[in-house]
C-alpha cells in the first residue's frame, strides 16, 4: 500500500505535465476595426502562437466579451488543421494583495497596545502603594491615641507617608496622561488601517477567450488571425460647417462620434468607418396578398400634430434658384449638449492634413473611410470624436424669412450637387468667421437637387409684418359673410453687402365646400396653390428697404364660425 501511493502521485504529475504540454496560450492583438454606421463593428485580431507536434489545444485571450459567433472567421497556416473552436467569457480571479503598509500599521498598533498594558501595570502598582501608605498613616494615628509611640515619632512617620502619597498621585496623573495619548494614537492608526483596507483595488475586467482544437504537423511560431462582428460599438456622423462670410467659402469637416463597450480597449488600432450595417439585413421584400377589411370607426379621431424632436425641427422651404418651385427640407437645431472625447491618435497629426491619411472606397452598397492612423479608444461607452476629412464645397449664401412664424431672418447655405459629398444624417456645428453660431442637422434623405443648411438668425436683415387695417374688413350680405385680410411685409438690408432674400407667407386653404378662399393680390409672388404658400425673391442693396402686400378674402355662410382665421 505504501508503494502504491508514490506511484499514484507520479502518474498524476505526469498527467498534469502532459496536459500542460498539449495546450498553448497566447494573447490576441487588435489590429483593425471596421465601425459601422449606427451600431456594430468588425474586429480583426492577430496572435503569435508557439506550437509543436504535441499541441492539441490553443487558447487565445483578450477578445471582446460580446461577439456574433456566426460571423467568426479564423485563419491558421496550412500546416495546422483546425478541428473545432469554442468561445467563452473568462473572468480572472482577483488576486489577494496584502498591502505592506497594513503590516507596518498593525505592528505599530500592537506596540502601542503593549505600552498601554505596561502603563496599566504601573497604575496598579502606584494604587497599591497609595493604599498601603494610607493604611500606615491610619495605624500611626491609632498608636498616638494609645500612646504607644511618641508624638514626634508619629509626626515623622506621617510626613514620610504623605510624601509617598504625593509621589504616587503625581505618578498616577502622569500615567493617565500617557495612556490617553496612546489611545489617541491607536484611534489614528485604526483609521489609517481602515482606509488602507477599504482602498478599492483596480477591478479585473472579463474578456473573451477562444479555444481552438488543432493538429500541428510542425513545431514553431505560427500566426493566427480571426475576425468577428460585435454590436457593442458604432458611430454616428458629425460635421463642422465652416463659413467665410466675406468670400462665401464653405468648408465641410467630416467627423465620427465613435463609442465602444466591447470589453477590450482598442490600442494602436486602425479604423475603417463604413456607411453600411450588417444588422440591416439583406433579404429583399416579398409582397403578400392584400386583403381588404371593413372599416371600423375609431373611438377617437386624432388630429395630425407637427412632428417635433428634442434635437431638431424640420421646416419645408423653397430653393431659391429652382424655377419649378421644388421644395427641399432644411433642418435646424439648438440646445444640443454632448460631452465628447477625442480619440487618441498616437501620432500628432495636423487636422488640415488628416485627409492625406483617409482613403475613400465606394461600392454599390456602401462607402468606407479607411483611416491609416492608429487610434486608442477605451471600452468605456463614451463618445470619442474622430476627424475623417475636410472638403471645400460650392454653395451660395442666401437669406430666408417667414415673418408669420418668426420675426427674424435666417442665413442659409444652399449647396448644389450635394449627392457627391457622401453625407449621412447627423448633427452639424455651424462656425462662421471662426465664431461658433449653433447647431444644425444635415439630412441627406431627400430627393431634391439642392441641400439647404440653416446657419442661424441674421439680425442684420430687418423684417416686419403688419395688418393694413384700411383694407381689412368683415362684411355680411344675405346668407354669407366675407372677411378680407391685407398684410404688408417690410424688409430692410442693414448689411454692407447685397442680400438675396427668400420671403415667405401664406393664405389659408379651404377643405370645406361652403368655405371659399380667394387670393386678391399677391404682389407678384410665386404662389403654390396646393399649400397656399407665397414666395417672393427680393434683392436688396446695402441700406435698401422694400415692401410687399398680399390680400385674400374668405367667404362662408354667416351661420357658421371659423375658428382659426
Amino acid at each position: 500500500m505504501k508503494k502504491l501511493l508514490p506511484l499514484a502521485l507520479i502518474l498524476l504529475s505526469a498527467t498534469n505535465l502532459l496536459s500542460a504540454q498539449d495546450t498553448t496560450k497566447a494573447d490576441a492583438t487588435l489590429t483593425a476595426a471596421t465601425v459601422y454606421f449606427g451600431y456594430g463593428a468588425e474586429l480583426t485580431h492577430n496572435a503569435k502562437v508557439n506550437v509543436n507536434t504535441a499541441t492539441k489545444q490553443i487558447v487565445i485571450s483578450q477578445l471582446s466579451t460580446n461577439i456574433d459567433l456566426n460571423s467568426l472567421q479564423i485563419s491558421v497556416p496550412e500546416n495546422v488543421a483546425l478541428l473545432s473552436h469554442q468561445f467563452s467569457v473568462f473572468t480572472p480571479v482577483v488576486p489577494v494583495v496584502i498591502n505592506p503598509m497594513i503590516k507596518k500599521l498593525q505592528d505599530s498598533f500592537k506596540l502601542i497596545q503593549k505600552e498601554q498594558a505596561r502603563i496599566n501595570n504601573l497604575v496598579e502598582i502606584e494604587r497599591e502603594t497609595l493604599d498601603k501608605t494610607n493604611k500606615l498613616i491610619e495605624l500611626a494615628m491609632k498608636e498616638i491615641s494609645n500612646k504607644t509611640i511618641s508624638s514626634d515619632e508619629a509626626l515623622k512617620l506621617i510626613n514620610a507617608n504623605t510624601a509617598k502619597i504625593e509621589k504616587a498621585k503625581t505618578a498616577l496623573f502622569n500615567l493617565s496622561e500617557a495612556y490617553d495619548l496612546l489611545a489617541e494614537k491607536i484611534t489614528a492608526l485604526q483609521t489609517r488601517i481602515n482606509e488602507t483596507v477599504n482602498t478599492p483595488l483596480k477591478p479585473v475586467k472579463p474578456y473573451g477567450q477562444l479555444t481552438l482544437q488543432v493538429i500541428c504537423s510542425n513545431a514553431g511560431e505560427i500566426p493566427v488571425s480571426f475576425s468577428y462582428f460585435t454590436n457593442r460599438a458604432g458611430f454616428t456622423p458629425l460635421y463642422d460647417v465652416r463659413v467665410n462670410s466675406k468670400t462665401n467659402e464653405i468648408k465641410l469637416v467630416y467627423k465620427a462620434a465613435i463609442n465602444q463597450s466591447t470589453g477590450i480597449n482598442w490600442k494602436q488600432t486602425k479604423l475603417t468607418l463604413s456607411t453600411s450595417n450588417p444588422t440591416w439585413g439583406g433579404v429583399a421584400p416579398i409582397l403578400t396578398p392584400w386583403y381588404l377589411q371593413q372599416y371600423v370607426q375609431p373611438l377617437y379621431d386624432r388630429m395630425k400634430a407637427p412632428v417635433t424632436n428634442n434635437y431638431y425641427q424640420q421646416n419645408v422651404i423653397q430653393s431659391i434658384d429652382d424655377k419649378s418651385l421644388q421644395e427641399v427640407v432644411v433642418n435646424s437645431a439648438s440646445g444640443i449638449k454632448r460631452e465628447n472625447k477625442f480619440a487618441d491618435a498616437t501620432q500628432s497629426v495636423d487636422p488640415s492634413t488628416i485627409q492625406q491619411y483617409t482613403t475613400l472606397t465606394e461600392s454599390q452598397l456602401n462607402t468606407n473611410f479607411e483611416i491609416d492612423l492608429p487610434y486608442n479608444i477605451d471600452s468605456d461607452g463614451q463618445v470619442h470624436t474622430v476627424t475623417i476629412k475636410e472638403q471645400k464645397i460650392s454653395g451660395t449664401l442666401k437669406n430666408y424669412a417667414v415673418p408669420k412664424l418668426d420675426k427674424d431672418a435666417y442665413l442659409l447655405a444652399e449647396i448644389a450637387d450635394w449627392q457627391k459629398l457622401d453625407l449621412l444624417p447627423g448633427a452639424a456645428n455651424i462656425i462662421m468667421d471662426n465664431t461658433y453660431i449653433g447647431k444644425s442637422i444635415i439630412d441627406p434623405n431627400s430627393t431634391a437637387d439642392t441641400l439647404n443648411l440653416s446657419l442661424g438668425k441674421d439680425k442684420r436683415v430687418a423684417i416686419k409684418r403688419s395688418v393694413i387695417k384700411d383694407y381689412t374688413s368683415t362684411k355680411t350680405s344675405g346668407s354669407s359673410t366675407k372677411q378680407t385680410f391685407t398684410y404688408e411685409l417690410t424688409v430692410k438690408n442693414n448689411k454692407l453687402t447685397d442680400v438675396d432674400l427668400l420671403l415667405k407667407d401664406q393664405h389659408p386653404i379651404s377643405k370645406v365646400k361652403d368655405v371659399e378662399v380667394k387670393l386678391d393680390d399677391s404682389s407678384n409672388a410665386m404662389v403654390n396653390d396646393e399649400t397656399g404658400v407665397l414666395t417672393w425673391k427680393i434683392s436688396l442693396k446695402p441700406g435698401e428697404s422694400k415692401k410687399v402686400r398680399f390680400s385674400y378674402t374668405v367667404k362662408y355662410p354667416k351661420e357658421i364660425r371659423i375658428a382659426n382665421l
